[in-house]
């Protein structure tokens, strides 16, 4: 179902680069912002993402802010495969679908929209949200911009699905691990994680139901970010004073090396966290407060004798242990 969900969401832009690829104009590539839009971004970043912000970017006719953010949401959260691990027997089948899936994704992002500008003679105001399917009219016919409206559904399904799945993996893991109370552990008679998938979907619908999307796109990414920055730090703790342990997979570099490649993301990623509104910085503020009152709970639980999970037998992956082998570094 995944595959055929798949193919329904790129369809439509396959098409448009086979198509408009005939009618490409390279020059409307090199084409810069209008000078006047220079005057308007401050007021559209504050529109966009609920007021001021510590680091005002806005330059080149661009809105920098709601472009960084919307390219992060759209190419981040690789790491949320990792909570799906344990049901892979393989780990070369997981590395093959991770290394496709990181191709795929970026030339359906980059190619359809090289095609989309180069083929049409749209103002800079034009793309709006949704805009592609008009491209998709004007290049192709109104048929391909119909369905391009349909394959979004399609896309937004299977985004819901695969942010679902991640998420009640992620709480049975913690359940497993004693961080979150037993019942997030259970599994139904297709293993699925039932009462994970249950929260997951109550509060996905509220969260949508309430808030504007680039704003929840910007509050999503900064605690994103922060956990990214301590994933990193985690890797670089244990390659540092665990570098024989038996790892599911490694890359194949030295810690400096590592460092190298690591060091435009987390560069990357600190920006981004720069240019968030004080409002997200309000809103991450309270959400590590409620987690942090949570955690001491469930330790005081623990502590006081109350039933807990951390005694359980985890899974291997390949030929590497995983669970309570990996020691607790932060």
């Amino acid at each position: 179902m995944s595959v055929v969900l798949c193919g329904i969401a790129i369809s439509p832009f396959v098409i448009l680069i086979v198509v408009g690829s005939f009618k490409v104009d390279p020059s409307r590539w090199l084409a810069l912002p209008d000078a006047d839009i220079n005057n308007t971004t401050t007021a559209l970043d504050n529109h966009h993402t609920g007021g001021e912000t510590l680091l005002d970017f806005s330059a080149g006719g661009i809105s920098w802010r709601p472009f960084l953010n919307n390219l992060f949401w759209c190419l981040n959260s690789w790491d949320s495969a990792a909570n799906l691990v344990a049901e892979n027997k393989s780990t070369a089948s997981f590395l093959r679908a991770m290394m496709l899936g990181m191709i795929l994704v970026v030339s359906c992002y980059f190619f359809p929209l090289l095609v989309a500008i180069g083929s049409s003679d749209s103002e800079q105001a034009d793309w709006t949200d949704g805009y592609m399917a008009a491209v998709n009219t004007k290049v192709v016919g109104p048929w391909l911009g119909a369905w391009t409206v349909f394959a979004a559904a399609i896309s937004n399904i299977g985004l819901f699905q695969a942010e679902l799945s991640t998420d009640a993996f992620q709480l049975m893991g913690m359940a497993d691990r004693g961080y979150l109370p037993k019942i997030f552990s259970q599994k139904s008679r297709h293993g699925t994680p039932t009462y994970g998938l249950i929260l997951g979907t109550v509060v996905i619908v509220i969260i949508i139901s309430v808030s504007e999307i680039d704003r929840l796109i910007e509050m999503m990414n900064f605690n994103y970010g922060i956990s990214l920055l301590f994933e990193y730090a985690a890797f670089f703790k244990l390659r540092v004073s665990r570098p024989n342990m038996a790892r599911p997979y490694r890359i194949p570099l030295n810690t400096l090396g590592c460092a190298a490649i690591f060091f435009p993301t987390i560069a990357s990623t600190i920006f981004i966290l720069c240019l968030a509104t004080y409002d997200t910085y309000y809103f991450a503020i309270g959400s590590w407060i409620v987690g942090y009152l949570l955690y001491a709970a469930a330790k005081r639980c623990n502590d006081q004798g109350s039933p807990t999970n951390r005694n359980v037998e985890y899974e291997r992956v390949g030929n590497a242990p995983l669970g309570d082998d990996i020691p607790e570094v932060l």
